[in-house]
């Protein structure tokens, strides 16, 4: 007597490796979409709510091995973001950003954003020459430092005048300051030069505060800054209120004498 029972069992295996392999299909075409997709649609977003240009490039880099998981239980651990040459109110510079924790729904805030943000020394002229009555026909930079080379004409004599600047962040705003005075090549006290100078020193004794707010998104604070042979690096904390708010993706405001 003959029984079919087994090949019964056999098909059942066939059937159930069959289901799990279309499942495992469908997964990966999920997953690879999600990854095709998510990158595409942060990138519209931020041109869309930042006023980017339309045809801005980035890297958008998400967690890996596998999104898919992330986006169904709504968080992203990390995200990176690069663009280079992005343009905010006249002003361009090289943008790098990583954000923890980031909400995929709405209505929530990240644990952490920071962005760095690179000037080439045309682009920190441009900005600088903003600036009323900076002297910007003897500005250069000078890593670690900005620098002032001048001349002073004192009772017909010419005397080559070197001012060095520190960079740094300060209640929001970037401040130059100046940390070395160079007379004829030696270097000197502030004192000393004004002892020496006087009057003539002029502006490039003082301190400039450069108010940041009006080129970028209002939920940027500046935390640092530091000169470097690429240019002037600032450093900044990102409010995660950027997701929802508009105030906050809009350039922000410089106080009067900033």
């Amino acid at each position: 007597m003959t029984t079919t029972t087994a090949p019964r069992r056999r098909r059942g295996g066939w059937i159930l490796l069959a289901v799990v392999g279309v499942v495992i299909l469908l997964v990966i075409g999920a997953e690879i979409a999600a990854r095709a997709l998510a990158p595409k649609i942060i990138r519209d977003e931020l041109v869309s709510n930042l006023g980017l240009r339309a045809d801005q490039e980035m890297d958008i880099d998400l967690p890996g091995p596998f999104l898919l998981p992330f986006l169904v239980v709504g968080n992203l651990p990390e995200m990176s973001i690069a663009a280079d040459d992005v343009e905010v109110e006249g002003l361009t510079g090289d943008v790098r950003v990583k954000l923890q924790d980031v909400p995929v729904w709405g209505g929530a805030d990240w644990s952490g954003g920071d962005a760095e943000v690179t000037l080439g020394e045309e682009q920190t002229r441009t900005l600088l020459a903003q600036i009323e009555g900076f002297p910007i026909d003897a500005f250069s930079l000078d890593p670690p430092e900005v620098a002032l080379d001048t001349e002073l004409n004192i009772f017909g004599a010419s005397f080559p005048l070197g001012v060095r600047l520190d960079a740094s962040a300060r209640q929001g705003d970037l401040v130059l300051a100046p940390t070395r005075f160079l007379l004829g090549g030696t270097e000197v006290s502030a004192d000393a030069v004004r002892e020496q100078v006087g009057p003539a020193l002029g502006s490039f004794g003082e301190e400039w505060p450069i108010c940041l707010a009006e080129y970028l998104p209002a939920a940027l604070t500046l935390t640092g800054v530091a000169i470097e042979d690429r240019g002037v690096v600032a450093d900044f904390e990102i409010d995660s209120a950027i997701l929802r708010d508009e105030s906050a993706q809009r350039p922000g405001s410089c106080a009067a004498g900033s």
